[in-house]
C-alpha cells in the first residue's frame, strides 16, 4: 500500500483513529474529512505526517460532501475507508426526528453521496471498505434505529461489490469496540461497562482490516464467535428472541 491515496472519515477518534495511524505506519497518502476546526487541530497535534491532508467537511453535510472534490489533489484515489458511524441507545419513541435522521444519513446515506461524488476520482481498482456492525444480523431492542441503519449499509456494499466488480468491496461487522463511539450512544456508560471484557482492541482490529485490504477479503467479522452464534440465531430468530430475551434486550 505504500504510495497509495485513501480517503477516511471517523479518523478522529477510536477505530477510525487507528486506522489513520496503521496507514501512515505503511506510508499510504491519507486524505481525512473531518468535522469541526478543533478535531482537526486536535487530530494535527496528535499526527505529525506529510502524508496526511485535512478536508473541513461536515459528513451530515451534502454540499459540504460534493465540495470536497475541488480541495482534492490530482491523483487517484486508491481506496475509501467509511469508519464515521452514530448510534442512540434507547427505545424506538424515545429517539428524537434529529436523531433518527442523524443516524441514517450518517450511517448509511451520505455514505452513497460521498461515494458518487469521489466515483470519478477512483483507481480502477479501488478498494472500499465500509465499517459495519454485528447489530445488523440481530434484533436491536433499544438500539433499533442503528441496527437498521447498519443492515442496510451491508447490503448497500454488498450490491455495490456486484454493481462494481472491478473495485475491492470490504465490509467490516464487529462487535463492541472499546471506542468513544459508546459515550454518545449511551452517556450512561451502563453498557459499555458491563460488557468492557468482550469489547475489541481498536489497534489490533486495525492492522485486521489493513491485512484484509491486502488480501482482498470481502467481510471480516469480529470477534468471531459473536459472528458464529448469530449465524446460529438467524436460522430460528424468534424461536431464539422468546427463549433469551435479555440477549436482545442488553442495551436497556
Amino acid at each position: 500500500m505504500k504510495g497509495q491515496h485513501y480517503i477516511m472519515t471517523g479518523a478522529t477518534s477510536g477505530l477510525g483513529l487507528a486506522l489513520l495511524k496503521t496507514l501512515l505506519k505503511q506510508q499510504v497518502r491519507v486524505t481525512v474529512l473531518a468535522r469541526t476546526p478543533q478535531k482537526i487541530a486536535e487530530l494535527t497535534n496528535k499526527i505529525n505526517s506529510n502524508q496526511l491532508t485535512i478536508i473541513k467537511c461536515n459528513l451530515l453535510n451534502i454540499d459540504d460532501i460534493n465540495s470536497i472534490t475541488a480541495q482534492l489533489s490530482a491523483s487517484k484515489i486508491d481506496g475509501l475507508i467509511y469508519s464515521s458511524g452514530v448510534g442512540y441507545f434507547k427505545s424506538i419513541e424515545a429517539h428524537s426526528t434529529e436523531e433518527i435522521l442523524e443516524t441514517y444519513q450518517l450511517n448509511l446515506v451520505n455514505f452513497n453521496v460521498l461515494f458518487k461524488a469521489l466515483l470519478p476520482y477512483f483507481a480502477h481498482n479501488a478498494s472500499i471498505v465500509g465499517i459495519g456492525s454485528q447489530a445488523a444480523y440481530s434484533t436491536q431492542a433499544y438500539a433499533a434505529h442503528y441496527g437498521a441503519s447498519k443492515a442496510a449499509f451491508i447490503q448497500l456494499l454488498n450490491a455495490l461489490r456486484l454493481e462494481h466488480p472491478s473495485f475491492h468491496v470490504m465490509t467490516v461487522n464487529t462487535g463492541p469496540v472499546n471506542t468513544p463511539f459508546h459515550n454518545h450512544a449511551d452517556p450512561t456508560l451502563q453498557y459499555a461497562k458491563k460488557y468492557q471484557r468482550i469489547m475489541l482492541d481498536p489497534s489490533r482490529l486495525a492492522q485486521d482490516i489493513i491485512d484484509g485490504i491486502n488480501q482482498k477479503k470481502v467481510e471480516i467479522n469480529q470477534p468471531r464467535w459473536m459472528y458464529i452464534l448469530l449465524k446460529f440465531y438467524n436460522l430460528a430468530p424468534r424461536i431464539y428472541e422468546r427463549l433469551f430475551p435479555f440477549a436482545f434486550k442488553n442495551k436497556k
